[in-house]
């Protein structure tokens, strides 16, 4: 899924906690002006992400389907595998997800569950962009696979 759709979908979802269950204000806005300025900015963030992808950019369907493909093309060597450092983050990172230890405790309202989610948008991003480098060095060679083997 495109970033900013994701950004989008972060932020529209932390507006309407906001404009439904938060109850004092925060640095002296209301907290159904922080949702609905918050569910705006998701709105907005969205829609871009939606015309990006309309414009020719690879779709998030076409990026779910490439990733089993560019698994077995690094597991044959067609495909060279991506750097050490970015398979350990992206293992780092979903420990932390998974992991109840946070450098932000989900005891804070709101704040506390930004950074997994943030994390975890950007792990999801990642590995698109990943399936995205995949899919357009297979249009380039020519050397899309075939049917899947049953």
């Amino acid at each position: 899924m495109d970033r900013v759709i994701l950004l989008g979908l972060l932020l529209s979802g932390l507006g309407a906690f906001a404009f439904w269950n938060m109850t004092n204000p925060v640095l002296g806005l209301q907290p159904t002006t922080i949702g609905t300025i918050l569910f705006v900015l998701g709105g907005v963030s969205v829609i871009i992400g939606v015309v990006r992808i309309a414009r020719g950019r690879l779709g998030p369907i076409a990026r779910l389907r490439a990733l089993p493909r560019m698994v077995r093309a690094i597991r044959a060597g067609t495909y060279p595998a991506p750097p050490w450092s970015k398979r350990l983050f992206w293992i780092f990172g979903v420990l932390y997800i998974l992991s109840p230890i946070d450098l932000i405790p989900e005891l804070l309202p709101v704040i506390g569950l930004t950074d997994d989610i943030g994390l975890g948008a950007f792990l999801l991003s990642q590995l698109g962009a990943e399936a995205a480098r995949f899919s357009e060095r297979e249009r380039r060679t020519g050397t899309a696979a075939g049917p899947e083997p049953r």
